[in-house]
């Protein structure tokens, strides 16, 4: 029991979430082996999307401006990582008719941000973020990570649109997309900090 104005714990055991994704990290091909398949690598892009996935989408981050007004954030890379779970995006649209996904942003060209910074987004040590390796030429120079504070509702309908309208760029190996939930449970369920 908390007592009031108590710090209200995590949900889950944070020790073993902390070392499981210590363990993920210190494997040294996760960054090698983060995607089972790449755009830039395959002879033909998937058809179906999964939890994990990066999509290349040509739109902005919707928000809630501080008036209460709708707005919207420029998105330059226009990628994004679905988080929404895999079964939820292949049920019919009449059962769920939404998906959730992140932008994935740029911090900086890894040549002009600090070693430290490198060092921290690599081995996952920011609870709002998820570090993303690069999945193509084209992403090598930059440090980029996915931003839980900025969760979209998508349109499944989008994803099987003709023409394309998303392109799955990369889809996360098995060792990833479980780095992703826990990182994902890290950052829902960590501790409240109402009374901090």
């Amino acid at each position: 029991m908390v007592e009031k104005g108590e710090r209200w714990p995590p949900v889950y055991d944070l020790d073993d979430l902390v070392a499981e994704i210590k363990k993920l990290v210190a494997r040294p091909d996760i960054e090698t082996s983060f995607y089972d398949w790449r755009l830039d690598r395959a002879m033909e892009a998937v058809e179906d999307v999964c939890q994990g996935d990066l999509l290349e989408l040509q739109c902005e981050v919707p928000v809630i401006l501080e008036d209460g007004s709708p707005g919207i954030v420029e998105h330059p890379d226009g990628i994004w990582l679905v988080i929404g779970n895999t079964c939820d995006i292949s049920r019919p649209a009449s059962q769920t008719p939404w998906t959730q996904i992140v932008p994935v942003i740029s911090l900086g060209l890894v040549k002009e941000l600090s070693h430290t910074q490198v060092d921290a987004a690599r081995k996952y040590t920011q609870s709002r973020s998820f570090f993303v390796p690069p999945w193509s030429p084209a992403s090598q120079a930059h440090i980029h990570h996915a931003d839980f504070l900025r969760p979209v509702a998508l349109d499944k309908g989008v994803l099987g649109a003709q023409p394309a309208k998303a392109i799955v760029q990369a889809r996360m190996s098995r060792a990833a997309w479980i780095l992703l939930n826990a990182c994902l449970v890290r950052f829902l369920a960590r501790d409240d900090g109402r009374y901090d």
